[in-house]
């Protein structure tokens, strides 16, 4: 990726700000993270095959979604897959773990998808057994985590039940016909860069272009950027690809112009000349779904967890409590 480009952006036309608040807030309520006995990459295609219980036995069709393969999973929810020390995994539990999967797994066949799912519950279980064993189970800090985690899980449960009602495809249409519908798109500037390691190296570069140097001969000759090989032409970009130093700088910019200073950006310092601009035209309604249903679900978890937190009483005591003290201090109601 280049390093004019920030990490993770949307290309939605507005909206890119609540779309990273979004991220942040379903990972609050979901949890959303690798299991912790999860593979960091993808395991190796093994010939083992999920069991064949029905529906769920039938193999994911090419392109389909982890979320499609762990709903063939969820039919037979019930179904003994394994067992550690005769205690049962499901079905359904491996439908949960692959739910928790990186996108990144979707490349892979389904058995191997099933295959690693399982072989993640049977290693937590195992852990499980020798912590009871142990009697970790038992331990104040276990019992307070195992109180948090349920209280997790019955939130996700709850979001999970209410967000389809709020979030449909008729609430993403209306969405779209009065935010989008009949609106130019955003504006896209074409422009090269040259970028440098250093300010003097930068500097140097705008004194060989202010004499008469060619931007593309000098990019390739000296830009530490992937585009050098193409005279640092990088194309037609949007402001929400770009990272904010370079977009507040090429979106002032017109054609032909360069600027007059390196701007400094993820690191390195770089020369940019704008070469034209354009005005995208009114993004269509299936382009738009996905960025309007990510808006629209921020909006809805936010409402949830306002309701849910006003429909209950709430003693705040402060980080000092109320155990051990005669003469606790009054708790602020919310």
């Amino acid at each position: 990726m280049p390093p004019y480009s920030p990490p993770v952006r949307s290309s939605h036309p507005d909206g890119s700000g609540r779309r990273r608040r979004s991220a942040a807030i379903l990972g609050l309520v979901f949890g959303l993270c690798t299991p912790p006995c999860l593979a960091q990459t993808p395991p190796a295609a093994t010939p083992s095959q999920p069991p064949a219980t029905g529906a769920a036995a039938k193999p994911a069709a090419p392109g389909n979604t982890l979320a499609d393969l762990a709903a063939q999973f969820e039919k037979s929810p019930d179904t003994v897959v394994a067992e550690v020390n005769g205690t049962p995994i499901t079905l359904g539990m491996v439908a949960d773990r692959i739910h928790e999967f990186p996108d990144k797994f979707a490349i892979l066949p389904p058995p191997v998808i099933y295959k690693s799912a399982v072989d993640d519950l049977i290693q937590q279980r195992a852990l499980a057994v020798k912590a009871r064993e142990l009697g970790l189970d038992k331990s104040a800090e276990t019992q307070r985590r195992i109180i948090e985690s349920t209280d997790r899980t019955l939130g996700q449960a709850l979001v999970r039940r209410i967000l389809p009602e709020l979030v449909t495809d008729k609430a993403v249409e209306e969405s779209y016909q009065s935010t989008v519908a009949g609106k130019p798109g955003p504006q896209q500037v074409q422009f090269r860069v040259i970028a440098t390691d250093t300010e003097a190296d930068a500097m140097a570069a705008l004194d060989a272009l202010s004499k008469g140097a060619e931007f593309g001969a000098l990019a390739r000759k000296v830009s530490k950027d992937p585009s050098a090989f193409a005279g640092g032409e990088v194309g037609y970009a949007g402001r929400d690809k770009l990272t904010p130093e370079i977009g507040a700088v090429v979106f002032t910019l017109v054609p032909g112009q360069t600027t007059a200073f390196p701007v400094l950006s993820n690191g390195r310092w770089f020369i940019l000349q704008v070469e034209g601009r354009r005005q995208q035209g009114t993004p269509t309604l299936a382009d738009s779904k996905p960025g309007l249903a990510a808006d629209l679900t921020h909006d809805a978890i936010a409402q949830i967890l306002q309701r849910t937190r006003a429909a209950v009483v709430v003693k705040d005591y402060g980080p000092t409590g109320t155990r051990g003290r005669d003469d606790a201090t009054p708790a602020k109601s919310h």
